[in-house]
Parts: structure tokens; C-alpha cells; sequence
């Protein structure tokens, strides 16, 4: 007898853990401001690199068992979500109409509202074309020397770690770079060619990391934030997910 209500006791313990968890679908969108005068408006740092805490998520990637409480979702943490789930997509199409502004990375994921010790930071590294040429803005304010848009022929890559965490409020803290791709020296009859690569190399270094730092604390869920840089814009959308019951009681049986 006594066995049993032990066991129901575990099992309603398990369950309040299972309903007091919060989840969140998480959903960013990063900008690149392509205008000459913001990128030149500060004196980029000629190398950044992001230190990744041991217990990191790789975008896309499932988040270890061990690294997460006991009472935790596992098939509702850091998951990728679908394109079509995306609830920030009208932003985005207004945004490519721009011609001072182009949506470099766009992505959500699921996570449990956890607190600074617990919550996991995310990783991603991707590949961003150079951006198209854009041409008959000779009579807009854009041709200024100020206003005009940078020439680049290059492809960068944006790295960046994001981590949401859950006290009283949600909060994020962010860090992104870009910066450059360092192109590929390939076989050559021509003994210059190497020289053409370092002169091009040096062009790159002397340009900088695109770099961003920023905390945002107090972010209240289902309303849109910003996050304001010179060059790279965040779009954040923290919306409350609910697990469905059958799921939760399947995951509380195991």
C-alpha cells in the first residue's frame, strides 16, 4: 500500500513539473544595413571570435538529454520549426523591397523557458551572398556619399550565438559578427595570382568584423522587438507554445 501511494505521489510530482514548464517558439530575423555611412559609422574590430560555452545547440541540431532538467520536453527544446510556421514572413517581403536593407537570416525554434544556469545558447554559422547590385539611384538621396549603398562583390559570413532565458521576464542575449569570406586560392599557371589573392586578403582586413553585443532584458512574449546596430538589425517574436496533452501524458508515462 504503502508502495503505491508512493508511486502516485511520484507521478503527481512529475506531472505539476511537466504543466509548470513554459515553452516558447522562438523566431528571428537578422538585418543588414547595406548603407556606407553605417558601416563606416564605428571602427570594426579587425578580428572577433565568439567563445561557444561547452553546453551549446548547434542550430538544427538536438540539444543533449544530459544537458537539460529531468522534467524538460525533450522533443519540444531547441527545435528547428518549419518555414511555414513563421509568423514574421510579412516583414520580411516588406523588408526586400528596401534597397538600403536586405534580411540576411531567418529562422525559429522551440525551447523551454529556462533560467540562466539552464538555458542553452544557440550556434549558427552561415554563408550570406554578396548583395545585388543595385543600380539607377543616381537621382535618389542614396547616391550621397553618405547614403550610399556599400559595393561588394564578395560573400560574408554571419556567425552568431543567441540565448533566451526566462526569470521574471524573457530575456536575450545576443552576439553576431560578419565579416568577409576569405576566398579560396585555386590552381594556377599564373605565378601572380597569389599576389592578386593577398592584395585581396589585405582589402578584407582592413574592413573589419561587423560586430554585435547587445542584451535585451524585459521582452514580453507575442510582441515584436528590435534590437538597434549600425549594420545588423534583430527582429525577435517570443510566442508561449503549448503542448499538446497526449503528448505531455506520453512523455510523463516514460
Amino acid at each position: 500500500m504503502k508502495t503505491l501511494i508512493s508511486a502516485l505521489f511520484f507521478l503527481l510530482i512529475n506531472t505539476s513539473f511537466a504543466e509548470d514548464m513554459r515553452y516558447y517558439d522562438v523566431e528571428v530575423v537578422i538585418i543588414e544595413n547595406l548603407s556606407n555611412k553605417s558601416r563606416n559609422s564605428e571602427n570594426w574590430p579587425l578580428q572577433v571570435n565568439l567563445v561557444q560555452a561547452e553546453k551549446t545547440v548547434q542550430l538544427g541540431q538536438p540539444a543533449l538529454k544530459e544537458w537539460l532538467p529531468k522534467d524538460v520536453d525533450l522533443k519540444s527544446s531547441y527545435k528547428l520549426l518549419k518555414a511555414d510556421t513563421y509568423q514574421l514572413t510579412d516583414k520580411v517581403e516588406k523588408i526586400s523591397e528596401s534597397k538600403t536593407q536586405r534580411v540576411i537570416f531567418h529562422t525559429a525554434w522551440r525551447q523551454p523557458g529556462l533560467d540562466k544556469k539552464q538555458a542553452l545558447p544557440i550556434y549558427f554559422k552561415r554563408e550570406v551572398p554578396a548583395p545585388p547590385v543595385i543600380e539607377d539611384i543616381s537621382n535618389s538621396d542614396q547616391s550621397s556619399e553618405d547614403g550610399s549603398i556599400a559595393a561588394k562583390s564578395n560573400p560574408s559570413i554571419l556567425e552568431g550565438i543567441l540565448r533566451v532565458t526566462l526569470a521574471r521576464y524573457l530575456h536575450l542575449e545576443a552576439e553576431l559578427t560578419l565579416k568577409d569570406k576569405i576566398p579560396e586560392i585555386e590552381n594556377s599557371d599564373n605565378p601572380f595570382s597569389v599576389l592578386d589573392n593577398q592584395s585581396e586578403l589585405s582589402n578584407i582586413d582592413k574592413q573589419g568584423v561587423i560586430h554585435l553585443k547587445q542584451k535585451r532584458r524585459r521582452i514580453r512574449s507575442k510582441e515584436l522587438h528590435y534590437l538597434d546596430h549600425p549594420v545588423l538589425g534583430i527582429l525577435i517574436l517570443i510566442t508561449p507554445y503549448q503542448i499538446p496533452e497526449d503528448l505531455t501524458e506520453k512523455s510523463t508515462v516514460k
